[in-house]
């Protein structure tokens, strides 16, 4: 990790955060919850990228969720956007500077199972690699991380930035996936490079393509994950409080 970039953020932090989140679309909303908050624009980190997706503010946000010191990212880092799969990890590589008791990773996912309702939040035990960037076939990873509130479910990662079409919602489902996203994978074989164990929590936010009679748009998608923010916001609070009494 560059030195420069973490003296940057010490200088807007009063002590290691214990718990760091990477906040997803249209979910940057659960800061506002946080006490005595200080704000650090990604654009004014020498050395840091900046993020340009409709719904990802790019900045880190630390606060103090009761006496419990968290660090947000809000906004992420996209393949698509032109980043290495190095460059988009480096999110996670600043928190693991810090060596919190847990990293959690958030995002909006489209849904690719119709038992299940949008503005569900769903646990990542498992990835599908779709993008074929690194080899011809698809590759599987497994987490060991699990809530018991919430259904399981197995991500399949997509490049984008254009959402799938049905033909490829139909081959994903076929090969196992529940969800659909564009983010997040990179994030997790940092982690895995990190030897870190994240939790990966999604929120569906639409419907694949194909799956119902309704074109799907990333207005939507952050319309939808903006409805289910209190929602969120309590999930992350539990989530939060049972780390600290280290039930997870």
């Amino acid at each position: 990790m560059n030195n420069p970039i973490i003296k940057q953020i010490n200088s807007a932090i009063k002590s290691p955060p214990e718990i760091c989140i990477v906040l997803g679309s249209g979910l940057g909303g659960f800061p506002e919850i946080l006490k005595n908050k200080e704000y650090l624009l990604y654009s004014d980190i020498k050395g840091f990228p900046t993020t340009s997706v409709s719904g990802h503010v790019g900045q880190f946000i630390y606060g103090y969720l009761h006496d419990t010191p968290i660090l947000c990212a809000q906004g992420r880092f996209h393949y698509y956007e032109g980043f290495s799969f190095e460059e988009v990890g480096i999110i996670v590589k600043t928190f693991n500077f810090y060596k919190p008791k847990k990293i959690i990773i958030t995002n909006s996912v489209g849904c690719l199972r119709l038992d299940w309702n949008i503005g569900d939040f769903i646990n990542i035990n498992k990835f599908i690699d779709f993008s074929f960037i690194n080899s011809n076939s698809i590759k599987e990873y497994k987490l060991n991380e699990n809530i018991t509130n919430l259904k399981n479910g197995t991500y399949a990662y997509t490049i984008g930035p254009t959402y799938e079409t049905s033909a490829e919602i139909k081959e994903i489902i076929s090969c196992g996936g529940d969800v659909v996203g564009m983010s997040t994978f990179p994030e997790y074989l940092m982690c895995e490079q990190l030897n870190i164990e994240p939790l990966i929590i999604s929120c569906l936010t639409n419907y694949g393509a194909g799956l119902i009679n309704k074109e799907v748009k990333h207005t939507d998608v952050l319309e939808n994950a903006l409805k289910v923010e209190k929602k969120f916001e309590n999930l992350i609070i539990d989530i939060i409080q049972n780390i600290v009494r280290q039930k997870i």
